[in-house]
């Protein structure tokens, strides 16, 4: 959900990286905090340059390892097929972007575990040359840089273990529930439920936290807390509708033979002669030849004055076709959701043009997706 404002910065081993704007802010943040609060009282006696210039390069670290924790998922992820499409970090973190799903509880704890694991073993390694720094007698600046970069990978660890989605520790808990009841959705149902709860815990804390005179700290769990909570129930819905569209294909739910509208038709003449006689809220647009060369929705022609309707036509607004989602009758419908999701591009309005080989064989819109869970929810109620 993030990828769309985000900055491609490079890959790892066909993984794209990317970074969302908001990055900046958490960047800035910590840089601030440590250079006028967190390094000078670890270590006494240098310049504000100084503390400056260490807290930069120990925040570019941590900002390293925490690719290094997203990283791990993804490798784990791919090593048992599951589709990996990116990174995104963010303001709050990362997020891996996996595209399907693990095919067993195992599968999913391995995958779950690899991040905070990681994050423990960089802890270690950084606190073994704090150590070495010791030993030496390095700067106390530098030290004390490695002390706060081994702590906060451990507590990042930590907290990423607590048994609440989406955090890891929350696919921990999916996986343990998914292995002892079997029932997949009922497991990560569970897990974001927890996820919701300790969001409110966290936003409950902050609140007291601010009214107690904590300041940023007390912002900062309220602002994860409300994040948390967001997610996870972002997430208990997306369980529940995939439950619901398990099995159904694409040419279940899909509107066949569409009314198609000819490029050279004035927009004007759209509203009156398909909108009105049709209920359809879009159509496909065809050239004289038949082809498809885009799609018209409402949105687009209201975005024309009145005036120009009668001299603009329906090939001038439509979204071109490559631009309009594809899908074919036989595929899973759960599928091709989560495909277009992951585009980030959707100025089709959430529709897609269902094409069998050639052919336009139809057109699905969220009504229709909307119908399909809503038949599932009635007879799972019935």
């Amino acid at each position: 959900m993030h990828s769309r404002f985000a900055i491609t910065i490079g890959s790892f081993r066909g993984i794209t990286i990317r970074a969302n704007w908001s990055l900046l802010v958490i960047f800035g943040l910590l840089v601030w905090g440590l250079a006028e609060g967190g390094l000078p009282e670890l270590a006494a006696g240098y310049t504000r340059a100084e503390y400056w210039a260490a807290a930069l390069g120990t925040t570019a670290l941590f900002f390293v390892s925490l690719l290094m924790h997203e990283v791990s998922h993804s490798v784990v992820a791919r090593r048992f097929g599951i589709e990996v499409e990116g990174i995104t970090l963010w303001l709050l973190g990362g997020v891996s972007e996996i595209k399907s799903e693990p095919g067993s509880p195992g599968e999913e704890f391995r995958v779950a575990v690899a991040g905070p694991a990681t994050s423990v073993a960089v802890a270690a390694g950084v606190f073994a040359f704090a150590v070495l720094g010791a030993v030496v007698s390095a700067p106390d600046l530098a030290l004390a840089s490695l002390v706060w970069l081994a702590s906060v990978n451990l507590v990042l660890a930590v907290f990423n273990m607590v048994p609440a989605a989406p955090l890891d520790g929350g696919r921990v808990l999916r996986a343990i529930v998914w292995w002892r009841t079997g029932d997949r959705v009922r497991a990560e149902v569970s897990a974001a439920r927890a996820g919701t709860v300790f969001g409110y815990v966290l936003v409950a804390l902050g609140l007291v936290e601010l009214f107690a005179g904590g300041g940023i700290g007390g912002l900062w769990l309220v602002l994860l807390g409300w994040f948390l909570v967001m997610v996870s129930r972002a997430e208990e819905t997306q369980a529940r509708v995939g439950a619901d569209l398990a099995g159904v294909r694409v040419a279940d739910v899909m509107t066949p033979s569409p009314v198609t509208v000819g490029a050279a038709t004035s927009v004007d003449d759209v509203l009156h002669d398909y909108v009105m006689r049709h209920h359809c809220s879009s159509f496909p647009v065809v050239d004289r030849s038949g082809s498809v060369t885009g799609l018209v929705t409402l949105t687009q022609l209201r975005a024309v004055s009145r005036e120009r309707r009668p001299v603009t036509t329906a090939g001038q607004v439509a979204v071109p076709a490559a631009e309009v989602p594809r899908a074919a009758p036989g595929e899973p419908l759960l599928d091709v959701l989560r495909r277009v999701a992951g585009t980030g591009r959707d100025r089709a309005g959430g529709r897609m043009l269902v094409w069998d080989d050639d052919r336009l064989a139809g057109i699905v819109s969220p009504t229709d997706v909307a119908r399909a869970i809503d038949v599932a929810e009635l007879r799972r109620a019935g």
